[in-house]
């Protein structure tokens, strides 16, 4: 009794236990939980914020963006009569001219344009000044002045004519003692931000200067509060916490309420900032939890009885289990087994095929070509046989999959026939072939697992089969309702040892075979058939199997396939032959000497390597570098097609076709335009069609593709069709010498570079591209990161990739495109784990890359005479004329002539940076340099 007792006890005690394990474990899932919702909600309302800030923060940079350019143009203008000595009042006649301009440009939120020059007041809207009104002393004179040359901002203050809110956009002139100035009115930025805070469902949307003075407030009533001076509100709060924040978002309390806040910075010293108060955001969120947590109680309570009520029908259930799982670790143990197995033999025969491609892509002698395919057939039969066994533990799991291609009869039939004749001729049998001559050659459909299940009914055939045949038939029947499919009809008969009716259901058992003992020597892992009927369920078929014990056996299918392209079988053999014989040829499909074709991408080696593909079919083609050049040549001339780039920077291939379907009257209204892109994901084609192209091409370009897609829409009169005396064969891609310090590297596939480009005269000026671009590019994206211009990084880094894979850097470009995900993504996380390392890697290929073209380089640059210190000074004299004249041409005038002369080394780095003002045309820079310099 007492031990009874004692058990009794031991059993309620671990009953208790586990209700208590349980109890806490749904507690800490619903913890979890609730922790995971939070972080999420936090997460969503901060993108939301940083949407509504930055969309608040671009309109008032285009507001403020007005009146810069105003000020710029009116103090060029002032800056030249100065020079020439122009009389006050005719500088006065200007500034009342330019202000009347002003007033209709600004909507009327500017009264015009005023100065202060050598002392004299000239105001383009003919205020006079009080007597006591000192110009010098103002804000606006003595902030110009602090920054010589640049755009001051001053503000915000109650204008003394019009005694609204203003801000000041100051310039100080050429003499260094005169500024120029317009005043802008601050109501606009007011009603854009209430407008703003109402449109974008913001709580408060708030722009402050570098003093915290409110500038614009959602509320009106808080403009010209200094946030910094008050005590205990809620703008001192807010203002703390900015101050502290190390990021460009934070959150923090005031009066019981929580508020996130996103801000983003505009003009030269402002903050835009979006509050959103997630107050009741997250007590919802509470409440949400607090009701998970007794449900969870509840349903727990519920679990707990029935569990106790149906404790003993557990325990009988779980005996049965114990013994069930027994069986299945004994099957499982055996696949483990197998299946080890099967990967330790593909390491060597991974090896021998390997090697063999490489005869396959190195041999131009046909019979060792020959050869290659026979041992690259059975190879890969072998190969096949041995991944039975892990495509049965696919098919167990779910997750084998059919993967529909183009693929050619004739090639699979002679890849079946020679793999099962060597097996035939081993055992002294017959094989018989029957195949049907008008069966379409050209399908479309998972070749691989149609010959996987071909060759596991042809391998059992030869196998239980002693003496006599196999016969191997294939034909077809056409579907009438279905003009474009077929039905592909494969019987495998054999004069073998035949199946008892009581063994057919053992026949697609795995790990078993039919007559254990009588067939024990024959080989083989027992899956083979249980797999062919899987595969062809898969692909919307069965086997049918006829057999008489002693006889024979016949297994025959019907798999519905597409038709590629309605040519005939014939000969097998004899087109295989001949596909032999066209091993790697490339001939071109025509010649359209007569066509004119636009090529628009932002990236040169995308230019090079189209020019380079389409070379031969003699196309004339002209490039532009973006949309807008584009569309320029597009109402030049008439094209008979166009290649739109999808991603550019400015403006995409689809506002660019929008632009270029609006020209009225243009020759290109109804001219073909494709997309070139290099999103291959699925629904890509809708999408472009969608958008008004007629078709795309992705990236890298296929050359074949490209062809067909120009013999599909080129008018037909332009093209020739390539004959015997122009169709060439294509010359085996060598690498050569002169790439030689680059076949070690890991990073390159030379082979395929040259692939993508067509020839290797077309390569080499790509890699050249790629290596002269790598110090700007790189420093183009790292400016665009450290000013968090996401769009731009983008559009960068998106360019970058289709460089690297055209070069054949593919694992470089499969970095740019995750960074690319990212930044389309907004998942700036990403991009800050991986953008140091990927720029790093990134320039690291200019070392190796200067083995080839460095010494080059170096070599013409020796040749030519330095420039001396006289020459030198003339030209930094010249290039400060040019900048303060804004004149674009003149510099690039300069620059050109110095291509001449070697730059003396203690001038290259300022030299350099000049150069690369001059071509942003940021006049002020080259200023400045020159200053410094």
């Amino acid at each position: 009794m007492d031990v009874k007792k004692e058990n009794k006890a031991g059993s309620v005690l671990k009953k208790v236990d586990m209700t208590t394990i349980i109890i806490l474990f749904f507690l800490a899932v619903v913890m979890a939980y609730y922790s995971m919702l939070q972080s999420e909600m936090r997460e969503k309302i901060i993108v939301n914020r940083e949407l509504v800030a930055t969309k608040s923060a671009e309109q008032i940079n285009n507001y403020l963006s007005t009146g810069v350019d105003i000020i710029r143009v009116a103090s060029h203008s002032l800056d030249n009569m100065i020079r020439e000595g122009r009389a006050h009042s005719e500088m006065r006649d200007m500034l009342v001219s330019q202000s009347a301009a002003v007033v209709q440009i600004t909507s009327g939120n500017s009264t015009g344009i005023y100065a202060l020059v050598e002392d004299d007041w000239l105001d383009g809207i003919g205020w006079v000044p009080d007597a006591d009104y000192a110009p010098k002393e103002r804000p606006w004179y003595s902030g110009a002045m602090a920054n010589i040359g640049k755009v001051t901002i001053v503000g915000p203050y109650v204008d003394a004519e019009t005694h609204t809110m203003m801000i000041t956009l100051a310039k100080s002139l050429c003499d260094v003692k005169s500024v120029a100035a317009i005043d802008l009115s601050l109501e606009n930025l007011q009603t854009m931000t209430e407008e703003l805070s109402k449109r974008t469902e913001s709580d408060i949307e708030i722009v402050i200067d570098r003093n915290y003075q409110v500038i614009a407030h959602s509320d009106r009533e808080e403009v010209g509060k200094s946030y910094i001076k008050e005590e205990g509100t809620f703008g001192r709060a807010l203002i703390d916490k900015l101050r502290s924040a190390d990021k460009n978002y934070f959150s923090f309390h005031f009066n019981d309420a929580e508020y996130i806040v996103y801000m983003v910075p505009v003009g030269n010293s402002w903050l835009c900032l979006s509050v959103f108060d997630a107050t009741s955001a997250f007590a919802q969120l509470r409440r949400l939890f607090i009701l998970t947590i007794i449900i969870s109680v509840l349903v727990i309570s519920i679990i707990l009885v029935f569990m106790a009520r149906y404790e003993k029908k557990n325990l009988l259930a779980q005996e049965y289990n114990r013994k069930a799982e027994s069986a299945a670790a004994a099957s499982q143990a055996k696949s483990a087994f197998l299946s080890n197995m099967s990967h330790e033999i593909r390491t060597p025969i991974n090896a021998v095929l390997g090697m063999n491609e490489m005869i396959l892509r190195e041999s131009s002698e046909q019979n060792v070509i020959e050869y290659a395919e026979n041992i690259h057939t059975a190879g890969n039969t072998l190969l096949g046989i041995i991944n039975d066994i892990l495509d049965f533990s696919k098919i167990e799991a779910g997750k084998l999959e059919i993967i529909p291609v183009d693929y050619d009869l004739s090639s699979m039939l002679n890849d079946l026939v020679n793999m099962i004749r060597i097996r035939a001729d081993v055992k002294g049998l017959a094989l018989e072939v029957e195949f049907d001559q008008e069966t379409p050659k050209l399908l479309f459909g998972d070749e691989v697992r149609v010959k996987q299940v071909i060759t596991n009914i042809l391998t059992n055939a030869v196998k239980y089969t002693e003496k006599g045949t196999v016969t191997f038939s294939v034909s077809f029947e056409r579907i009438p309702e279905e003009p474009d499919n077929v039905l592909l009809y494969v019987e495998i008969k054999d004069t073998g040892i035949g199946i008892k009716p009581e063994d057919m259901e053992k026949l697609f058992s795995k790990f078993e075979r039919i007559e254990e003992k009588r067939n024990r020597n024959v080989e083989g892992t027992g899956l083979g058939m249980a797999i062919t009927l899987n595969l062809l369920e898969k692909m919307g078929s069965s086997l049918q199997v006829e057999s008489v014990y002693g006889v024979g056996s016949t297994f025959f299918f019907k798999l519905r396939q597409r038709v590629v392209k309605w040519e005939p079988l014939g000969d097998y053999k004899a087109s295989y032959q001949a596909l032999l014989k066209g091993h790697k040829k490339y001939r071109e499909k025509f010649t359209a000497p007569e066509a004119l074709a636009l090529v628009v991408d932002d990236n040169p080696m995308n230019l090079t390597v189209f020019k380079g593909l389409i070379k031969k079919t003699q196309i004339q083609i002209d490039t532009a570098n973006d949309g807008d050049e584009g569309l320029l040549l597009a109402r030049e001339k008439k094209y008979d097609i166009i290649f739109l780039d999808h991603m550019m920077p400015r403006k995409d291939g689809i506002e660019t076709l929008h632009e270029l379907q609006a020209q009225e009257d243009g020759p290109n209204m109804d001219t073909p335009v494709i997309s070139l892109t290099a999103n291959a994901i699925s629904g890509a084609r809708e999408q472009y069609m969608a958008a008004g192209f007629h078709d795309y091409l992705t990236k890298p370009i296929d050359a074949d593709k490209l062809e067909d897609m120009l013999l599909d829409y080129l008018p037909k009169e332009k093209i020739q069709k390539a004959g015997a005396e122009v169709a060439a064969a294509q010359e085996t891609l060598e690498v050569p010498d002169s790439l030689a310090p680059l076949k070690g590297a890991g990073w390159l596939d030379l082979a395929q570079g040259i692939k993508n480009s067509g020839s290797v005269e077309a390569y080499l000026p790509l890699l050249q591209i790629f290596y002269e671009s790598v110090d700007e590019m790189a420093e183009t994206i790292e400016g665009f990161y450290e000013n968090r211009n996401l769009k731009d990084y983008t559009i960068k880094v998106h360019a970058l990739k289709s460089s690297a894979r055209i070069i054949g850097a593919k694992d470089f470009g499969e970095e740019a495109q995750m960074l690319e995900n990212a930044g389309k993504a907004g998942n700036m996380d990403y991009i800050r784990m991986h953008h140091e390392s990927f720029l790093e890697t990134y320039r690291s290929f200019k070392v190796q890359l200067a083995e080839v073209f460095a010494a080059g380089e170096t070599a013409v640059e020796d040749e030519k005479p330095e420039a001396d210190r006289d020459l030198m000074e003339g030209v930094y004299e010249e290039v400060r004329a040019a900048a303060e004249d804004m004149d674009c041409d003149r510099l690039e005038d300069i620059f050109a002539e110095m291509e001449e002369y070697r730059i003396p080394a203690q001038d290259a780095e300022l030299y350099k940076k000049l150069k690369q003002a001059a071509e942003h045309f940021d006049y002020e820079s080259i200023l400045s340099l020159l200053d410094n310099g």
